[in-house]
């Protein structure tokens, strides 16, 4: 049988650089480190959770200052 093919933290990475930009998107040089933080283990999952939490108020905050 054959084992899976598991990705390495850069792999994981590039791949995420790879679909943002599939979906027309841009991802800032935080984002990505962050993204190399999960990747390689040193966030825990309410980290990450209360991180998007954070992005999710400041992403809402700037769409209504456009406004």
């Amino acid at each position: 049988m054959r084992q899976p093919y598991v990705l390495s933290p850069e792999e994981i990475v590039i791949d995420v650089i790879a679909s943002a930009r599939l979906e027309g998107q841009t991802l800032s040089p935080e984002v990505i480190a962050v993204a190399g933080r999960i990747a390689h283990g040193e966030r825990s999952h309410a980290e990450i959770k209360a991180w998007q939490r954070e992005r999710v108020a400041e992403i809402i905050a700037a769409a209504r200052n456009r406004k």
